[in-house]
């Protein structure tokens, strides 16, 4: 990516994750200086393969968002490789147990990446950090935008490092602070407003625990097992560099796992079927279990906000967060940096105005489907609500009829790997054909 688009001086990038690096990635091509503010400590030396550390994610990367990570890191999923990630099918190397049976293995041809979040981000932060006009500073806490006296432009950050303030002045700054992102309430303060929103509640817990893979393993790479609608208890096992599984259980509405061993090892054991359960009992395990509560589906709507300041920009989870089950957080990531860049691209050169204008509504169009999607597939866990509109339940209720047709249909699994990938639309499961083959199904069970 050269650097000969908007030519500006200084952007400003809220928070380190690794949406917050791929932004940073992108205004290295377009400002003289990029500055990534994360509250955090960063970590001064790789992360350890053999590791019992649990990581927060296992970041599977979807077809189309590991092409947009190859598009902003050249080269990438080779050196990820190299580090001990696993590609794999999507068909062929994994074992899915769906709506009462075994998914058909063969090979579909769509590969996902899996690999640990502390490998991603930490080959992230090296390829950043041979760029000359990248600066990443940890344990800095941002305190509030900076604004011009009318709070129509956003002119930077307060910061907080080492306990002495810091005045970072920008012509950009983007949010990817995460679901706990302050920007609405900071934009509140400034007079613009509530946000609006949206959410779908889940109360999902999710508990995770590495463990090292036996020798000989299985035959399979990565493991899934759901229960259907209502899906009360769900888990999967992904494989990570190092030889080793991060295993997951996790369950809706207080229907919880807990940190507990034992009683996690009783909920693996209660799935509809034991095969992760007899999997972890025959391997090591490392480390500790680690917890996290995921309350549902939240979208903030700043494309909706009748008044929105230039010089700021938010994406990713501080935009849109969804389920992390689903592994579309990172590919809706990616894809909205890319967003970022093909609007600055079409910016006038040395001017800012009507950036962000553009941006919030040309993110608002990458997120509709797919958080549709996401929220109509969750609507089974819920309670029936009349205020609910009759289209969501009858598009939830034919996205499980086809996801169990596909269980023995490759084709219908072909194209529900190609939505689900974002390689085709989603519109494409309604073809008349697919729609056909879905409602004539014989399902199983």
């Amino acid at each position: 990516m050269s650097r000969d688009h908007l030519g500006g001086n200084h952007a400003v990038v809220i928070g380190a994750s690794v949406v917050g690096l791929l932004a940073a990635r992108v205004l290295a091509g377009h400002f003289d200086r990029v500055t990534v503010v994360e509250r955090h400590r960063l970590p001064a030396a790789p992360p350890a393969p053999d590791s019992g550390l649990t990581p927060p994610h296992v970041h599977a990367l979807l077809a189309r968002g590991a092409h947009a990570l190859e598009q902003l890191f050249p080269g990438l999923f080779a050196e990820l490789e190299e580090a001990g990630a696993v590609r794999l099918d999507q068909a062929a190397d994994v074992r899915a147990y769906v709506h009462g049976d075994w998914k058909d293995r063969y090979q579909s041809g769509f590969a996902i990446h899996c690999v640990s979040r502390p490998l991603l981000e930490w080959t992230l932060r090296q390829r950043l950090a041979r760029l000359r006009n990248v600066l990443i500073l940890d344990e800095a806490t941002v305190d509030h935008l900076l604004s011009t006296a009318d709070g129509r432009i956003i002119r930077g950050v307060q910061v907080t490092r080492d306990t002495m303030p810091e005045t970072l002045i920008a012509e950009l700054v983007v949010d990817a602070g995460g679901r706990d992102s302050r920007v609405a309430e900071w934009l509140y303060g400034l007079g613009f407003g509530t946000v609006p929103t949206s959410s779908v509640r889940l109360d999902l817990v999710l508990a995770s625990r590495v463990f090292r893979m036996p020798s000989p393993g299985p035959d399979w790479k990565a493991l899934t097992i759901a229960t259907g609608t209502p899906c009360t208890r769900s888990g999967f096992l992904l494989p990570v560099e190092g030889d080793r599984w991060v295993a997951s259980v996790w369950g809706y509405f207080g229907d919880h796992p807990t940190g507990d061993f034992d009683q996690w090892m009783e909920f693996a054991r209660s799935l509809p079927v034991s095969d992760l359960y007899e999997a972890v009992d025959d391997a090591t395990p490392l480390g500790e279990i680690r917890v996290e509560r995921f309350p549902g589906h939240l979208r903030r709507h700043y494309e909706r906000m009748e008044r929105f300041p230039e010089g700021l920009a938010v994406l990713g989870d501080a935009a849109c967060s969804f389920s992390p089950v689903y592994g579309q957080g990172l590919t809706m990531g990616a894809l909205g940096a890319l967003e970022l860049d093909a609007c600055l691209k079409a910016q006038p050169k040395w001017q800012i105005a009507g950036l962000s204008q553009r941006f919030r509504h040309r993110l608002a169009a990458v997120l509709d489907v797919p958080w549709h999607l996401a929220t109509s597939a969750d609507l089974g866990q819920q309670r029936p609500d009349p205020r609910r509109p009759a289209s969501l339940s009858m598009v939830s209720k034919y996205t499980h009829r086809l996801l169990a047709a596909a269980t023995h249909d490759r084709e219908l699994n072909d194209a529900f790997l190609q939505a689900m990938n974002m390689v085709k639309p989603p519109e494409s499961l309604f073809a008349p054909g697919t729609v056909r083959k879905v409602l004539t199904a014989a399902l199983p069970g």
